[in-house]
């Protein structure tokens, strides 16, 4: 083979090459819900002139909405911001951008796959951008879940780094008497050898006095008032930070809690968890 057809092989190469996409993404680490962040995504097409698609997933309780595509189409549909192009930019490099807003309710890590699908000389080629994660959390503490757990000893709520005094806020939901019984699927947390948390600041109204141990479903906590439609039996604690605590139900069984719980992952509220309450007061 002559040196000539030799260096054209290699030129031809290198060309081919220079015309697969890459591209970068900027996503914040955190957010909070009820608030909104922006992704940001730089693409290097170099000179593909064909049919591209942008999509990248979006998890349940978060909401995308475009604020520049770079003359693609954007929507937002199948759990994912699209944005595809017939034509695409002239531009070797360009930017796209769009909006997420988090549901009130969303905690959790949450993971953010995106890729660039496009034609180059009538092959199908797929760019995968690294996989992005974001935390979804509250201002006071980091994300908790919940784990469920058929030892009695393992508490199923969240660990709290720093109680922070709280004042709770009344509701006129009556209080049930009837005895707690044990759970069937989930075993409620464990309260030996454990001081209840107090509160620092006396509520403006009470609820009904209680002597024994009572259970509501914390669905967020947020630094401002959450829409929260549909979420029956609501009580909410201030805490001195200015975090509000949003409950629903007052039950003396676990269980319960439990199925009220469900009902409010159902209403997506996917952070919601069991708090128990003993003398109106929270116990760990």
């Amino acid at each position: 083979m002559s040196k000539s057809f030799t260096f054209f092989l290699l030129f031809l190469s290198i060309g081919l090459s220079a015309q697969n996409i890459t591209g970068i993404q900027k996503i914040p680490a955190t957010a909070l819900p009820g608030t909104e962040f922006i992704v940001e995504t730089t693409v290097n097409k170099g000179t593909i002139k064909d049919f591209m698609k942008f999509f990248q997933e979006i998890p349940e309780g978060l909401v995308a909405s475009e604020i520049e595509s770079q003359s693609g189409t954007f929507t937002f549909a199948d759990g994912g911001a699209k944005i595809v192009w017939i034509t695409p930019p002239k531009e070797e490099t360009f930017t796209i951008k769009y909006k997420i807003t988090v549901n009130g309710g969303v905690s959790g890590t949450k993971s953010l796959p995106s890729k660039i699908s496009y034609i180059n000389n009538n092959e199908r080629k797929v760019f995968d951008f690294p996989i992005a994660k974001i935390i979804i959390g509250t201002a006071t503490a980091p994300v908790k879940k919940e784990i469920p757990s058929n030892n009695p000893t393992i508490s199923t709520q969240p660990v709290k780094t720093n109680p922070i005094a709280t004042t709770p806020v009344a509701t006129t939901t009556p209080v049930k008497t009837t005895p707690p019984v044990e759970p069937k699927k989930e075993t409620p947390p464990s309260t030996t050898n454990q001081q209840p948390t107090t509160f620092a600041k006396v509520p403006t109204t009470a609820l009904p006095a209680s002597t024994g141990k009572m259970y509501r479903v914390q669905i967020g906590a947020f630094s401002a008032k959450p829409k929260i439609d549909g979420v029956t039996e609501v009580t909410t604690l201030v805490l001195d930070n200015g975090i509000t605590k949003y409950f629903s139900g007052n039950f003396s069984t676990y269980e319960e809690a439990l199925n009220r719980k469900k009902e409010m992952v159902e209403k997506g509220f996917q952070g919601a968890f069991i708090v128990a309450f003993e003398n109106e007061k929270i116990v760990k």
